[in-house]
């Protein structure tokens, strides 16, 4: 699910003046949290990297100078807590020595049918219930109508932080996600493809999916159109996008509490203080470090992601599925954040500044936001 947004950084880490190379594979949250649980992990087969002299990702082979089994990895990364991975590891995880987790912007899971004219679905939104008894039982036991077959329901692997972390939404913090009937797939990739292959072949109405936003966004207006289903979660009345709107990215409803489906990045890194370039890339991507070089927030925005300072509710308890609670960032972002998901265009809400990021602007801005924060009037 991250990859989108790993993609996006690589590329800005690499453009530095003194660049940093990600290095970058795919596995799995609770595969990457594997990686973290002893101490020196090593990565071996491909990893994938922002090559600059030919602007693109591209693959490598991972290997150990000295003779060994691979490269040691540096962050381990995952959508979820590593709690929730535990029945993938044996039944309980167990950190390395010194590991920490370090919470990045916050990334969101949704349900997507095909969109698009031809072979496209006609519902536009899903209950938690609904979705609990599609997924957990992929129409075997259980139905939903229209989404009662396994063969049309498409879902990552257990180890998938997309699908751990809606699992322990939609069964209460418990996580069924192991045992769900779904259609299990290698990747997101491989969800998009199946998605708009069921439109293709008639079965739109009975096809849905999970993917993370970075990856469903930049299908909405693709050639294999997808679209995001509203979610109507355990108590309300209202079914909500993770948008404010389909036709926007600002994840509005996921800021302030509407969409609930929702968790920060984790990385796990027993280097921070030890090694440069890992504390550098902690530094940016938890917010706590503006980066000089490049513009983190556009990035973020680009890819489906929003960093801490756009966040208007944090999660009550350290785990998925936990109810949520209002939450003022340090150095709220909000104006900056939608002003790029937005391509450029200034919410009619906000007010730009020009004062020094942080300070307050009592010139140009209302009592209610006084701080100038990335040129725009914030609370605080």
């Amino acid at each position: 699910a991250v990859k989108p947004f790993a993609t996006g950084v690589a590329k800005d880490l690499a453009s530095l003046a003194t660049p940093i190379t990600i290095i970058y594979s795919g596995l799995g949250s609770c595969v990457g949290i594997s990686y973290v649980t002893s101490t020196p992990a090593k990565m071996t087969g491909n990893g994938l990297y922002w090559d600059t002299g030919t602007s693109a990702l591209v693959s490598c082979t991972t290997s150990d100078s000295t003779g060994g089994t691979g490269d040691t990895v540096d962050i381990g990364v995952s959508d979820v807590y590593a709690t929730s991975c535990a029945a993938q590891l044996g039944g309980s995880v167990t950190l390395g020595t010194g590991m920490h987790d370090y919470h990045g912007p916050v990334q969101t899971m949704t349900f997507v049918v095909p969109g698009g004219s031809t072979g496209a679905s006609s519902k536009s939104m899903i209950s938690a219930e609904a979705a609990y008894m599609v997924f957990g039982f992929g129409g075997l036991s259980h139905t939903v109508a229209p989404w009662d077959t396994s063969t049309y329901i498409h879902a990552r692997k257990p180890d998938s932080g997309t699908r751990q972390m809606a699992g322990h939404f939609l069964d209460t913090g418990s996580g069924p996600a192991e045992k769900w009937k779904a259609t299990e797939e290698a990747n997101s990739g491989a969800v998009v493809t199946k998605v708009d292959a069921d439109r293709l072949a008639g079965f739109g109405e009975k096809s849905i999916g999970l993917l993370s936003t970075g990856d469903a966004d930049v299908n909405r207006a693709s050639a294999t159109p997808l679209k995001i289903l509203a979610l109507q979660f355990r108590g309300q009345d209202c079914a909500y996008l993770p948008d404010s709107s389909s036709s926007k990215f600002d994840k509005l409803n996921v800021r302030d509490g509407h969409y609930p489906i929702w968790g920060h990045l984790h990385m796990y890194t027993n280097e921070y203080g030890t090694n440069a370039n890992v504390q550098t890339v902690i530094d940016y991507l938890t917010g706590s470090v503006k980066p000089t070089g490049f513009d983190l927030i556009k990035t973020e925005a680009s890819k489906g992601v929003v960093p801490d300072c756009a966040m208007m509710v944090d999660h009550k308890e350290a785990k998925d599925g936990s109810t949520l609670k209002s939450y003022a960032p340090a150095h709220a972002c909000g104006c900056k954040f939608e002003t790029e998901a937005a391509a450029g265009t200034v919410p009619a809400s906000c007010t730009a500044c020009t004062a020094a990021d942080f300070t307050k602007d009592l010139a140009e801005c209302p009592a209610a936001k006084p701080y100038c924060n990335y040129k725009f009037c914030e609370a605080k």
